[in-house]
């Protein structure tokens, strides 16, 4: 029990902070609806937890390697970009938000494997794996058996998951109270702060270049 409280407190941890998949939650709940920012997360989750069994197996320091983070360094940022391009188009347009609801299933659809993509291509989220999520899986292990590292999995899996429903609960009570012009700067922030993540992940890829050479 004590293990996977440990795991839903790291869950939660891990999905609290400020960054590019709770900002698409926040916009696409907003955009299309509980269901929309709801798999966005669920992309996400799908991905940590596959970080986390890749942790468990033991595999996470050869995958944490200079030339590994480049490629992903550079493919995170030119996808944050392109989402920030995205939403910072929406936010130009003269579409209204009835006719957005009109094609939130589509847009709905397209939520998981954006969720999935953004966290896939964050090296941060191996870099975190490979090091303290690492740790806490290896040190339960130690404490228990094999089942100890399953209760440090399905205790993530579930803080994880308790935060993007909360997180996307909350933003769906928010529609009541959204016009048109507010979630015109919706998108638009986000869109910036989204282009934002992808100028500090190229940042980082040039930076990983730079000491290579």
């Amino acid at each position: 029990m004590e293990l996977a409280l440990r795991g839903i407190l790291t869950g939660l941890m891990l999905a609290a902070p400020i960054g590019p998949v709770n900002i698409e939650i926040v916009r696409r709940g907003l955009r299309s609806g509980f269901l929309s920012g709801w798999l966005v997360g669920a992309g996400a989750i799908t991905a940590d937890t596959l970080y986390c069994l890749l942790a468990v197996a033991g595999v996470m320091t050869l995958i944490d390697r200079p030339g590994v983070s480049i490629v992903l360094w550079g493919a995170g940022a030119g996808f944050l970009a392109f989402l920030g391009y995205s939403s910072i188009r929406a936010a130009l347009t003269s579409q209204h938000l009835i006719d957005i609801k009109q094609d939130a299933g589509g847009f709905a659809r397209r939520s998981y494997p954006t969720g999935l993509l953004i966290a896939l291509l964050n090296p941060m989220g191996i870099a975190y794996w490979a090091s303290i999520g690492g740790a806490q899986v290896a040190s339960a292990v130690e404490q228990t058996d094999t089942s100890g590292a399953v209760a440090v999995v399905v205790g993530l899996i579930l803080g994880l998951v308790l935060w993007v429903t909360g997180l996307s609960l909350l933003v769906h009570g928010g529609k009541r109270f959204l016009s048109d012009r507010l979630f015109r700067w919706v998108n638009l922030v986000s869109g910036v702060v989204l282009i934002g993540f992808g100028v500090w992940f190229g940042m980082q890829a040039v930076q990983e270049v730079a000491g290579w050479l």
